[in-house]
């Protein structure tokens, strides 16, 4: 890396969003390349490579403030990381909606309780709290949990999952393929998962 897009790095890194921006645009060709003939011809109809890129510049926006180039290698190299990731991601929801799993749509054991359930898979819980003080505690956590997501991921989770709305409408509201709303998704829960750790950890012994 020339010593210009060192000094880009580093006050992209300190928060400056115009030399992150400069450098996005340097790497973008060489990120989208990576992408190229990734995607199966028979999800090319709901997600694009543009759907993995905007994505991409998103957590790279989120995430940048963590980069550390001892950890992280290359910039290049950790954008496509991001970006492979997101595809990863997108084709991992498609799949399960194909196949008609709970990816598809979390399954709510108590539809008047739709946030615990959500915490319930989320946390991997063998129990679901979706009664009295659980519940209600479950709810606390999961809007604590949400208000630390980016915004189009927090929307995303209450428009399809807690809201139940299907993912074509959404993808409409949000200027979005359906690939990227489940994109979106995928991201968000592994992010709340991190969130909300252990069921264990949070639900009263009583409830």
């Amino acid at each position: 890396m020339a010593d210009e897009q060192r000094t880009l790095l580093r006050k992209a890194v300190l928060g400056d969003a115009d030399a992150l921006s400069t450098l996005l645009k340097e790497y973008a060709p060489s990120v989208r390349s990576s992408l190229s003939g990734q995607i199966p011809t028979r999800w090319q109809s709901v997600l694009s490579e543009d759907d993995v890129m905007q994505q991409t510049y998103a957590d790279a926006f989120t995430d940048i403030g963590h980069f550390d180039p001892d950890e992280d290698g290359s910039f290049s190299g950790w954008l496509c990381r991001l970006a492979q990731c997101n595809l990863r991601d997108a084709i991992r929801m498609l799949k399960a909606v194909k196949r008609g799993g709970q990816a598809s749509r979390v399954e709510l054991d108590d539809p008047v309780d739709p946030a615990a359930a959500l915490v319930n898979v989320l946390t991997a819980s063998g129990t679901s709290p979706s009664r009295g003080a659980a519940a209600r505690e479950a709810e606390s956590l999961l809007e604590q949990a949400l208000g630390q997501l980016p915004p189009s991921y927090r929307l995303v989770v209450r428009m399809f999952d807690l809201e139940g709305q299907d993912v074509d409408t959404i993808a409409r509201q949000l200027d979005r393929s359906p690939g990227a709303v489940y994109m979106l998704r995928a991201r968000a829960h592994d992010r709340l998962r991190k969130l909300l750790g252990a069921t264990s950890n949070f639900f009263t012994d009583g409830a």
